[in-house]
């Protein structure tokens, strides 16, 4: 009998089995290695604006003094259903972050009556350091920008030109339709950069006048609704600003009765911005409304998350807060890692 076939295994099955088995353990280990460090290397910092609003007790009570959220307010974060751990809150104003403002206006509205440039100057200069400003116009569907960004507060007032009313109510001047404006803008968004957040200063009726898909009853605007996604999608916050001609032209239609509000308001649901408006007049002076933005800006929280998955991912965001007192308004959606391909 062969010597090495002793207890019915030869040498060099026992060689191949005790190979095998080095080969499994090898690979169970590297399986742990890989599950243990997995979650480090998914983790995106990714910036966030939040703002906090009062909140009704049961017995209907609305909260009237306001503070800015803190660390300590946020009970919990998740991105895609997945905990996403809170590393700093820093203010949006006066804070660490930088923050691009795009100011767009209707090209078919005579912006500047009444000293509403001046009002817009005034805010302008009033915006601390770490805000750039572009300036454009709601033209054909596409955002025309005509000042790109800029710390520049005086360069930023001197691209403000108001239109004559001939200029306003030429079809070459009609704005195509205020949101697919913005549709364009958070497409083709000018210098994106994943260290500053985004937010659009939109100046208009808000109305469709050339719009196929308006919502029936009840039903959101489909078309609002693609705005609302698009912008979530490049991170763009918004502050939709009503403003109408006081006179129009003759042959411009002006919409149904709070038309470009209630849109503004369903804008404002999903993205989590600010609408500027007061009752169904346009204001003859910007100065109230602006002021209502400066205090909105100056009480946004920038939340750094760790989110548990990779840059440039869109994913569902919901915030939980353990005070009563208020109630925390952020996007539906965020894009992770901040990273937004756009125009250099």
């Amino acid at each position: 009998m062969n010597p090495n076939s002793a207890n019915g295994l030869s040498t060099h099955s026992k060689s191949r089995s005790l190979g095998c088995a080095r080969r499994i353990a090898a690979a169970a280990g590297a399986l742990f290695i890989f599950t243990t460090l997995a979650p480090a290397f998914a983790q995106t910092p990714t910036l966030i604006l939040m703002r906090a609003m009062p909140a009704k007790t049961k017995s209907g009570e609305t909260f009237t003094e306001m503070a800015p959220i803190t660390k300590s307010d946020i009970t919990s974060v998740k991105i895609g259903g997945k905990d996403a751990e809170v590393t700093d809150v820093q203010p949006l104003l006066k804070g660490p972050h930088g923050f691009q403002l795009v100011v767009l206006l209707d090209s078919m509205q005579q912006i500047g009556i009444n000293e509403q440039f001046a009002d817009l100057k005034k805010f302008f200069a009033d915006l601390p350091p770490n805000v750039e400003i572009a300036v454009g116009y709601l033209l054909q569907s596409h955002a025309h920008i005509v000042q790109p960004f800029t710390t520049d507060r005086d360069l930023a007032g001197k691209a403000l030109r108001k239109p004559t009313p001939e200029e306003a109510a030429s079809p070459k001047n009609d704005n195509g339709n205020p949101y697919s404006c913005l549709r364009d803008l958070a497409a083709n968004w000018p210098n994106p950069d994943p260290n500053k957040l985004r937010g659009v200063l939109m100046i208009t009726d808000g109305i469709e006048r050339n719009n196929q898909q308006a919502g029936a009853g009840d039903q959101l605007n489909p078309d609002v609704a693609g705005t609302s996604e698009a912008l979530q999608r490049a991170g763009v916050q918004p502050y939709p600003f009503f403003y109408m001609d006081p006179i129009p032209p003759q042959d411009r239609s002006e919409g149904g009765q709070l038309e470009g509000q209630e849109l503004f308001s369903e804008l404002d649901k999903g993205t989590g911005g600010v609408g500027l408006y007061s009752g169904m007049f346009p204001p003859a002076s910007f100065f109230p409304l602006l002021n209502k933005l400066y205090a909105a800006l100056d009480t946004e929280r920038v939340v750094t998350v760790n989110a548990p998955d990779k840059p440039g991912k869109l994913d569902r965001l919901d915030v939980k807060t353990n005070r009563d007192d208020i109630k925390i308004f952020a996007p539906d959606q965020v894009l992770i890692g901040n990273v937004l391909k756009g125009k250099k």
